[in-house]
Formats: C-alpha cells, structure tokens, sequence
C-alpha cells in the first residue's frame, strides 16, 4: 500500500478558483464517410448506435479514435470522419485521456489540456463537427467521465492527480457543452473541489436529478459517496456501514450504485487486504438498497 504524505501535499497541490468562459467555437467540415466491416471491435456500444476503439490502446491519442456508427441497430457500422486535420496538434497532443459520448445522433468528444476543456460536438450524428473551448482554470486536468442526460445537460468529473492524492471536480453545462461551471459538491464555502487518498472516481446520473459521484480510498475501506435528487443543486454524502473485520482493508474501486427501478439498486465495493504473508487478498461486499439509495445493508461479502 502507497505511504500519503497528506500535508507535503495540501502545501503544493493549492489551486486557485476555477473561470467558465467560452473561447472559440469554430465550424468543422464536412468530410465523406468510409464504410466499415460490420466485425469491428467495440470498447462501448450506446444505444445500439454509436462505438468506438483507439489504436493500440492510445486513450489520450486524438489521432487513434476510431468511431463508428449503426443504422441498423448494430448489424453494420460505418466509419465517421473526425475532423483530426482542422485542429492544432497543440490543442490535444498533452490531452491525458479522450473521453467520447453519444445520444441519438448527438456527440461529444471531450479532453483538456490544461487549464482548457476542448469539446468536438456533433449534433447531425457526425456529419458536422464543431469545436468548443472553455477555459476550465485549475477544475482538473483529465476527465473521468462525461455524460450528458439532455442534448443540453450535461457533466464532466474530473481529476487532478498526485503523488498518492487526488482531487476532483464536477463540471456542469446547461448548453450542450458551449459553457461549463464548477459545482460545489460538499456544499462548504472554501470549496475547491474534493481532496481524496484515492486513485480512481465515477459519476453516473440516471436522469436529470438523480446522480451519483463515487470515489476510491488508497487508505481505508469507506467510498467517498455523494448523491444528488436536484440536478445537481445540493449533494448529500453517503454513508456505508463497514464490518470492524474490513477496518484494515483499503477500496481499490469506485463503483456507482445500479438500480433496477426507482427503489432498488445494489452497490458493489472491492477492497484488499494484507495477509500475513504481506499478499493482498481481495474482498466483495455487495450493498442493497430499496429506498432508492437513502439506506444501504450488506446483502453479501466474498
């Protein structure tokens, strides 16, 4: 397990407040579409309509996004142009990651370089491309999710990483991705965003109230765990009992709730514990709710 030297770490890792200004929102040409082998290999499938690959496994590679779209409902695929040619090599070469994500014929296809958030947005199922900026200041350096619940809503989880330490960031836009603002998940005046001993965080939203933001810990077994049922407008944090004999145990995931209805859902944490022979063994518990994620219990644990 990693040593966090928590307070070398607060003292260099100070960020200022974050600016949501627009710089540029350029137009993109059309270029034609090749079709594709209907065998193609997908990392993500949505809707039956739209997925994609990287070459190699290049995720922050703008060049080795391979996209794809369905008529048919997956049947075939064609490929769809992204217009790689009409952007600076500047604006995406130190990218960390790219983050795509579609609905309908709407996409989004999202990185920073910081402290800019760039969007290559199509809205005609990838005919058109246009490419927005935003000027995101210090709200993290990579995404880790992007999801958006409405052609207009939208949000972006984000990350600024370091050694052993992580900080996170919710971004919101109420535009289709033209303007992003900070959101204040823990709701404290001085809020610069949520300081964890973690490695890896999630964000999923079912609708435009309900979401959830889950995120690991390098150093205990409790999730860092918040809800919102407002759209975002206040965040309550969630408390998960955690058996005594898992009290040494550390959460390698950050896993976010799944429902089977408004009620019901189950939460699933992974977490690992030293043995004796200094091997790290890993533990399932799997959490219930039916209150619609105001109360959890252990349903089991392997």
């Amino acid at each position: 397990m990693k040593k966090i030297f928590f307070g070398l770490l607060i003292l260099t890792l100070f960020f200022s407040g974050c600016q949501n200004n627009v710089k540029n929102h350029d137009n993109l040409a059309k270029t034609p579409i090749q079709n594709v082998s209907k065998n193609v290999t997908n990392n993500d499938i949505q809707s039956e309509k739209w997925k994609w690959s990287f070459k190699d496994n290049k995720i922050s590679s703008l060049k080795d996004l391979q996209l794809y779209k369905s008529n048919d409902g997956g049947k075939t695929w064609t490929q769809v142009y992204i217009p790689i040619d009409k952007i600076p090599e500047s604006a995406y070469k130190d990218a960390e990651n790219i983050v795509p994500y579609f609905m309908d014929n709407n996409g989004w296809i999202g990185w920073i370089v910081p402290s800019t958030l760039y969007i290559l947005k199509t809205t005609d199922g990838g005919a058109k491309w246009d490419i927005l900026k935003s000027d995101i200041g210090k709200c993290g350096e990579n995404i880790s999710v992007l999801q958006f619940v409405t052609s207009e809503e939208g949000w972006i989880l984000t990350t600024m990483n370091g050694a052993g330490m992580q900080i996170n960031y919710l971004l919101k836009t109420s535009d289709g991705g033209k303007r992003w603002e900070n959101v204040n998940i823990t709701g404290k005046k001085n809020y610069d965003g949520i300081y964890s001993a973690a490695n890896c965080s999630n964000m999923k939203f079912y609708d435009k109230n309900n979401g959830w933001i889950s995120i690991s810990n390098n150093i205990g077994p409790d999730p860092l765990l918040f809800r919102t049922t407002d759209g975002g407008k206040n965040w309550l944090q969630i408390k998960l009992s955690i058996p005594e004999s898992y009290r040494n145990c550390y959460l390698s995931s950050a896993n976010v709730p799944v429902f089977t209805d408004s009620k019901h859902g189950k939460l699933i944490l992974e977490i690992y514990k030293q043995n004796k022979e200094n091997k790290y063994e890993k533990y399932i518990l799997v959490y219930q709710t039916t209150d619609g994620g105001k109360t959890w219990k252990i349903l089991s644990e392997k």
